[in-house]
């Protein structure tokens, strides 16, 4: 009886210990830190929204397209007059790594970028150039892919012209690519297919529309894609202006059309419920997706901005882009609640979920 209840003792200590243990244990290891990433010249800006504290990443140049891990843990930024990629470790904001698209006499421009999942490939949109002497000769665009690692491109995608954004779907199997028109690149497949059309539509009737996709949302958008969208009616004349939005979970895509007087639009995201966007350029404006109106506009305090965005918890909309500066509204009210000034003139925000150890 006293070995049994000794036993019983021990199992029920153990059992204790791993129903305490274990659930504290997930939410260490499911512990992210928002923070937001602002490129500017020759710095990348490294913002606590929540303490307001500013560290400065030293880049080469222009810092461009940013795209990062699955865990936030890696950060990849165009740099280099676009010519090279500089590795972020977003927990220590050090650039760790350079990855180089130009060597000898090819010369390779990236306007678009997407590591996968893990950060082992990153595909780049490279336009190319090779050096002759003293000419240039222009080569049709590709989307390069390189192993991160061994930093040797493994393969070559030919795309049509006028592509730019890449952006993976959250599984993490297909890429959008961001053309004149929407196409999707299936990776197991290794096929590029037609997705939605944009600025080629069959039916003219529908508009010949026209993106702005400098500007793209991933999973700071909660993996709905975001771009500002134009759209001109041949047959009448009609201006619109609205957004272009790609679910990065299923393929869907929406267009909304805005009512009322045009205002000028860079970006926007779209909060989690994806009732309303939060677009602007000179002004900052919340939209009714459901009605197409503007249910609030005020000016943008700092000026004309580019960038647009909105933070995990849908409360923040962070403004940056053309002036050395970011700001944040009250997504309630469009209150302008804080402008923190920084060293350069900048390009756009990014809102990046980090992962902690």
């Amino acid at each position: 009886m006293l070995k049994r209840a000794i036993y019983r003792s021990l199992y029920l200590c153990a059992m204790f210990v791993f129903l305490f243990t274990l659930p504290f244990h997930a939410e260490e290891t499911a512990k992210t830190k928002e923070m937001l990433y602002i490129g500017g010249l020759d710095y990348v800006f490294a913002v606590d929204p929540k303490t307001k504290e500013v560290t400065e990443i030293p880049v080469k140049g222009a810092a461009r397209n940013m795209s990062w891990t699955e865990n936030g843990q890696k950060l990849f930024v165009v740099t280099g007059a676009r010519q090279t990629v500089e590795v972020i470790d977003t927990l220590k904001n050090k650039v760790v790594d350079t990855l180089s698209f130009s060597s000898g006499n090819s010369i390779n421009r990236i306007y678009g970028l997407a590591v996968d999942l893990k950060g082992d490939y990153l595909y780049a949109t490279v336009m190319r150039a090779k050096k002759t002497g003293t000419e240039l000769k222009s080569l049709p665009p590709v989307i390069q892919v390189i192993d991160v690692k061994t930093k040797k491109v493994v393969k070559e995608i030919d795309v049509p012209w006028g592509t730019h954004t890449l952006q993976f779907f959250k599984d993490g199997k297909r890429i959008a690519v961001w053309a004149r028109d929407l196409y999707i690149y299936d990776i197991e497949k290794d096929e590029l297919k037609l997705h939605h059309s944009i600025m080629y539509p069959d039916d003219g009737k529908k508009g010949i529309g026209n993106v702005l996709y400098f500007w793209d949302r991933v999973a700071d958008g909660h993996y709905l894609s975001v771009s500002t969208n134009y759209k001109f009616y041949p047959e009448t004349g009609k201006v619109t202006e609205g957004i272009l939005t790609l679910d990065l979970v299923t393929g869907e895509v929406k267009e909304y059309e805005f009512q009322g007087e045009m205002l000028g639009l860079f970006s926007g995201a779209v909060t989690k419920d994806r009732k309303y966007a939060y677009v602007g350029m000179n002004m900052l404006a919340k939209v009714n997706l459901e009605t197409g109106k503007y249910e609030k506009v005020v000016p943008n305090v700092p000026g004309t901005s580019y960038g647009f965005n909105i933070s995990g918890d849908d409360k923040t909309v962070y403004v940056s882009g053309a002036g050395p500066d970011v700001s944040f509204y009250d997504a309630e009210t469009l209150e302008l609640l804080e402008t923190i000034p920084l060293r350069t003139d900048t390009m756009d925000v990014r809102v990046v979920q980090v992962q902690q150890p």
